[in-house]
C-alpha cells in the first residue's frame, strides 16, 4: 500500500519539531537535487538563497564576493518542498526524506573514520554501532557512500590513490566491520592492515562483486584470517626496547648481512605487549589446531612496481601442542616475520626504489593453511601462482595475454621459490595444450619429485619425496587421479576403479585436472575479471584442499618495461660473438657493458667444501657492489638464487646481485639435469621489477654460441678486486671487457620476435 500524498508534510513537521537543523539539512539537498534536475522554480529560489556571484562578477575575478541575505533555514526547506510537491509523487519525496535521513544518521561513523587521531578501538565501535542500527550502505546516497568507502579504506587499508580509487567501488562498510572483528591491534592503535591484506580484502569483495560471472569462476573461498596491524611492530619494539634497530637501515650492506642473524635471535627472544598477546590467543582459540602460516603485510608490500616479492618471511605454523605451546609457536613465527623487516634483501630493495627514508610499518595475516590430512603430513593437493600476463613465452604461439600457472602438489612454497633440485608444472591457461615438455620422457624427466608439508607429529615444515608420499599414503591424497599420471613406455592416465597409486611409475602432470575438469576456464576466468576490474595485469596465489579452490593473494603484476625488438646483425665476425641463444627471449639492449662476472661450471663443481660455495656467493654480492651499475653481466651454471642443493646454482639473494644488467644462467647438459628457468617466482619477479635482463643459454643446442675460451683467456680480476676471495679464482672470473678486446664493449641485443639474443662486442656507442 503507497503512503498518502501528504504524508511527507507530517514527516517533515515531526522532524521540525524534533530535529530542526536536520531538516534544514534536507531542506538544502531537496532543492539541490531539483536544481541538479533542471527544475526552473528551484533554480530560480537557489539563485535568491544562494551567495552567487554578482551579474557584472566573474568567478576568475581575485576579489571576495559580496556577502547575501539568507533567509531562515526552515523557511527555505519549506519553499523546496513545496516545489517538489508540484514535481514529484509523495511516495517519490518520502523516499529522498529517507534516504536523506540515513545518511544523517551515518555521519557519526564518517566523523568517526575522518578525525586524524582516531583509534582502531573507537572505529570498530562506531562499525558496530552502525550495523546494530541495522544500516547498509546499499540504501546510502552515492555521494556519502562514496565518501565513507574512501574514509575507510585511507585508515585501514592504504593511502595509497590507486587502491583507494578501486577499494571504494567495490569494498563495502560491512567489510571493515567484518574484518575488524579478526584484528589485533595494540591500544589506541593507529595502524593499517597493510598492503598483502589490502590486496586480498580488495580481491575478495571484487569477485563477490560479478554474481554474473560466478558460474564460469566457480566458488572461491579466502581462508580464515586474522589480521595484526602495522603498528604492532612498532608496540613489539618499544616493549622490548628495540627502538635501536630502526636505524639498522643505513648501515653498510655487508655490516647488515653480518647483524640481521642476530638481529632475528634477539627478535624470537623477546616478549609481547599484553594487548598483542591477548589478541592472539583469542585467535588462537578461533583457529583451534589446524595448522597456520604468518604471512608478512608491511605498508610498502604488493605496490606497483615495489610488490616486495618474497622480501618479507612467510612462516609455517603446525600449532601442535598445548594452548601454551601454540601460542608461543606463533610469537615465535611472528617476531620472526617481524625480524625480516632489518634483513639485508628488503633494506636493498627499498634503497633501490627510493623508500628506505620512508617509516616502514609491517601489518601481519595469520592464515589456516589450506589442506588436509595424508599420513602424518597436512598439505593442499596442489597450489601454484597465476599470472595474467605471460613475460616470457616457451612458444610463438602462446600470447602474453595467454597468462602462466605454476602448479606444484603440496604448499604452494615451491611454486613461488626457486628450487635447484625440482621442477613446477607450467601452464599457459590460454593455451593449455602447449606444453614446455613435449616428449614422454621430458615430462617424466622435468615433473615434481618432491613436496612441502606440514609434519604433524613434529609440527615443522617439511620437504618430502613425492614418491615415497604417494608409496605410502597415495590413496589418502586427495584427488590424486587429477593431479598424476603413468609413466609406462609412455604417459597415461589412471586406469581402474582400484588404482594403486603407490604401484607403477607416477608422475605429476596434472593432466585429470586440466583436461578432465574447468579448473584451466575458470581460473583464467578468475584472472580475467581481477586483472579487468582492478585495469592492470595480476599475480595471484592459490591453494585447493580437494573440494574448494582458495584464493590467498593477489596484486600487482610486475611486468618487464615495454621494450623495441633488437635488430640481430648477420655479418659479425665469429670472433666477436661472446654468446648467441634462441630460447626464452624478451626485447631489450644493452649497449655499453664493461665487465663480466664468470661463475665457471667446471671450477664450481670442483671446490672442495661448504664454505667454499658459500663464498662465491659472498663474492658475488660484493662485486654487485663495487663494479659500475649496470653495465655488467653475471653468468654462471644452474639457478642463481635457488634454494636446495647448491652445487646446482649460485647462492644469492636479491642484494647481491641487484646492480647488474643482465643476469644468464648457462643450461649446459650434466646427465640427466638441466636448469629450469624461473618464470613466475619471486626470484624473477626480481629480476622484472630491477629491470634486470634475464637470458638462459643451452650450449650445444643448434644455433646457440658460447665463447667460453674468452672468459678463460682473459685476465681475471678477481684477486685484485677482492683479495679475500682469491681462493675462489678457479671458479670465479671477472673480466674487463675493454682491457681484453683493446677497448670494445660487450653489446647484447634481444629480439623476441626472432627468439633470438646475441652478446656482441663493439666500439662504445657515441
Amino acid at each position: 500500500m503507497s503512503p498518502p500524498a501528504d504524508e511527507w508534510r507530517v514527516v517533515l513537521d515531526f522532524l521540525r519539531r524534533t530535529d530542526p537543523p536536520l531538516v534544514a539539512r534536507i531542506g538544502r539537498r531537496m532543492l539541490n537535487h531539483l536544481s541538479w534536475d533542471g527544475n526552473a522554480d528551484a533554480r530560480d529560489l537557489l539563485r535568491r538563497t544562494a551567495a552567487a556571484l554578482p551579474d557584472s562578477g566573474s568567478a576568475e575575478e581575485n576579489r571576495p564576493i559580496d556577502r547575501r541575505y539568507l533567509p531562515p533555514p526552515i523557511d527555505a526547506m519549506r519553499e523546496a518542498f513545496e516545489i517538489a510537491s508540484r514535481h514529484m509523487p509523495g511516495a517519490e519525496i518520502i523516499g529522498w526524506i529517507e534516504r536523506w535521513v540515513k545518511d544523517d544518521k551515518s555521519s557519526f561513523l564518517v566523523d568517526t573514520v575522518q578525525r586524524p587521531h582516531t583509534s582502531l578501538a573507537e572505529i570498530q565501535q562506531a562499525l558496530d554501532r552502525y550495523e546494530s542500527a541495522a544500516a547498509s550502505d546499499v540504501e546510502l546516497s552515492d555521494a556519502v557512500k562514496t565518501g565513507l568507502r574512501v574514509s575507510l579504506a585511507r585508515r585501514l587499508l592504504t593511502d595509497d590513490v590507486e587502491f583507494v580509487e578501486k577499494a571504494k567501488r567495490f569494498v563495502g562498510v560491512e567489510d571493515y566491520q567484518r574484518i575488524l572483528q579478526r584484528a589485533i591491534a595494540p591500544a589506541a592503535s593507529h595502524g593499517k592492515l597493510g598492503g598483502k591484506s589490502s590486496g586480498l580484502v580488495l580481491a575478495d569483495a571484487i569477485i563477490r562483486s560479478a554474481p554474473e560471472l560466478s558460474e564460469a569462476i566457480g566458488p572461491v573461498r579466502i581462508p580464515k584470517t586474522w589480521h595484526i596491524t602495522s603498528d604492532g611492530v612498532l608496540s613489539f619494539l618499544d616493549h622490548n626496547e628495540l627502538d635501536d634497530v630502526q636505524n639498522h637501515k643505513y648501515l653498510d650492506i655487508e655490516q647488515i648481512r653480518r647483524e640481521y642473524p642476530h638481529i632475528v635471535q634477539v627478535f624470537r627472544n623477546s616478549t609481547f605487549p599484553p594487548d598483542l598477546a591477548q589478541g592472539l590467543a583469542v585467535a588462537l582459540d578461533d583457529f583451534g589446531n589446524v595448522p597456520l602460516v604468518v604471512r608478512s603485510s608491511s605498508l610498502l608490500e604488493d605496490r606497483i612496481g615495489a610488490a616486495f616479492s618474497g622480501k618479507y618471511k612467510s612462516l609455517f605454523v603446525g600449532n601442535q601442542g598445548t594452548r601454551a605451546e601454540r601460542l608461543r609457536g606463533l610469537m615465535e613465527a611472528i617476531s620472526e616475520v617481524y625480524a625480516s623487516v632489518f634483513g639485508p634483501d628488503p633494506i636493498e630493495y627499498r634503497a633501490n626504489r627510493g623508500l628506505l627514508d620512508f617509516h616502514e610499518e609491517m601489518g601481519m595475516m595469520i592464515q589456516e593453511v589450506v589442506g588436509t590430512r595424508v599420513g602424518p603430513y597436512y598439505l593442499p593437493a596442489f597450489a601454484g601462482v597465476g599470472f595474467s600476463q605471460n613475460e616470457f613465452r616457451w612458444s610463438p604461439r602462446i600470447a602474453r595475454e595467454d597468462g602462466l600457472l605454476r602448479l606444484v602438489p603440496g604448499l604452494g612454497t615451491r611454486a613461488v621459490d626457486r628450487v635447484s633440485d625440482d621442477y613446477p608444472v607450467l601452464i599457459a591457461p590460454g593455451k593449455p595444450g602447449l606444453r614446455v615438455n613435449v616428449t614422454a620422457e621430458e615430462i617424466e624427466r622435468y615433473a615434481p619429485r618432491k613436496v612441502d608439508v606440514i609434519n604433524m607429529e613434529s609440527g615443522r615444515f617439511e620437504t618430502v619425496s613425492l614418491p615415497e608420499l604417494l608409496r605410502n599414503f597415495g590413496r589418502e591424497y586427495p584427488i590424486v587421479r587429477q593431479i598424476v599420471s603413468v609413466f609406462e613406455g609412455g604417459i597415461q592416465h589412471p586406469a581402474g576403479f582400484d588404482w594403486d597409486p603407490a604401484q607403477g611409475h607416477a608422475v605429476v602432470t596434472f593432466e585429470g585436472l586440466l583436461r578432465q575438469t574447468s579448473f584451466i576456464t575458470r581460473i583464467r576466468a578468475l584472472m580475467g575479471l581481477l586483472q579487468d576490474r582492478l585495469g592492470m595485469p595480476i599475480d595471484i596465489e592459490f591453494a585447493s584442499d580437494g573440494r574448494d579452490f582458495y584464493l590467498l593473494q593477489c596484486r600487482a603484476q610486475s611486468f618487464l618495461a615495454d621494450a623495441a625488438p633488437s635488430p640481430i646483425p648477420r655479418d659479425v665476425p665469429p670472433e666477436r660473438i661472446l654468446f648467441s641463444t634462441r630460447r626464452y627471449v624478451s626485447n631489450g639492449r644493452l649497449p655499453d657493458l664493461t665487465h663480466i662476472v664468470y661463475v665457471d661450471a667446471e671450477g664450481y663443481s670442483e671446490l672442495s667444501t661448504h664454505q667454499d660455495l658459500i663464498d662465491v656467493g659472498r663474492a658475488v654480492g660484493r662485486l654487485n657492489q663495487i663494479l659500475p651499475r649496470q653495465q655488467f653481466v653475471l653468468i654462471g651454471p644452474g639457478r642463481w638464487g635457488s634454494r636446495g642443493d647448491i652445487k646446482l646454482g649460485v647462492r644469492v639473494t636479491y642484494s647481491d646481485i641487484n646492480n647488474t644488467a643482465l643476469l644468464m644462467e648457462v643450461a649446459a647438459r650434466r646427465g640427466n639435469y638441466v636448469p629450469e628457468v624461473s618464470f613466475g617466482t619471486h626470484f624473477f619477479q626480481d629480476l622484472v621489477e630491477a629491470g634486470i635482463r634475464y637470458l638462459p643459454l643451452f650450449p650445444g643446442e643448434p644455433n646457440v654460441t658460447f665463447n667460453e675460451s674468452f672468459l678463460h683467456q682473459s685476465s681475471n680480476l678477481l684477486g685484485e678486486l677482492l683479495p679475500e676471495y682469491a681462493h675462489l679464482t678457479a671458479a670465479v672470473r671477472v673480466v674487463d671487457v675493454p682491457q681484453a678486446t683493446g677497448g670494445l664493449v660487450l653489446r647484447v641485443l634481444m629480439n623476441a620476435d626472432m627468439e633470438e639474443a646475441m652478446g656482441m662486442f663493439a666500439a662504445r656507442l657515441p
